[in-house]
């Protein structure tokens, strides 16, 4: 796996990373309730929500464009129970990061069977008083993000709707 700073992200994850940052009000982190659905509805099926339970990060939400990456609902399990999340940074060692620092981290993976992981962190709040959760947006691309993510963004979008497909009556 390496990182990349030369490859743009698609730009559904700026648009989340301007809906958190239109909420932070002076502090470096926005609540649960600060999230802006609206804002972000677009790109609801790649975010999930991380909380540190017992020594490790556990899904409270993971949308459903991540559930075909994640192998099925994550919700509830440990970062460490998915495959495709066992020993990436953007699942340990940069949540936590992001989350005791209180800081956005983010960045672009490509993967061994070249596909590209686009991934954003951001602290969130259950309280209202410290980054206790991290607020999550991955996209997991095919190789030809690389040229154009948001190309491929879109070609990944469209194949998860369920309105585009051919309907055959039963």
């Amino acid at each position: 796996m390496s990182i990349d700073p030369n490859v743009s992200a698609p730009r559904g994850q700026q648009k989340v990373l301007d809906a958190w940052s239109k909420r932070l009000r002076g502090r470096n982190f926005i609540t649960c309730e600060d999230i802006d659905i609206p804002a972000i509805n677009r790109e609801l099926a790649y975010i999930s929500l991380l909380g540190s339970e017992d020594g490790e990060y556990r899904f409270r939400l993971a949308g459903t464009g991540l559930q075909q990456v994640f192998g099925g609902e994550a919700r509830g399990k440990a970062t460490g129970d998915i495959d495709v999340c066992k020993g990436g940074m953007m699942w340990g060692e940069l949540v936590t990061r992001c989350m005791l620092r209180a800081v956005p981290v983010s960045g672009m993976t490509k993967l061994s069977d070249g596909s590209v992981h686009f991934w954003l962190r951001l602290p969130l709040s259950s309280n209202g008083v410290e980054a206790d959760m991290v607020l999550c947006h991955d996209r997991y691309l095919p190789p030809e993000a690389l040229a154009d993510p948001d190309r491929a963004a879109l070609h990944v979008d469209m194949a998860l709707r369920l309105d585009c497909g051919e309907l055959i009556a039963a």
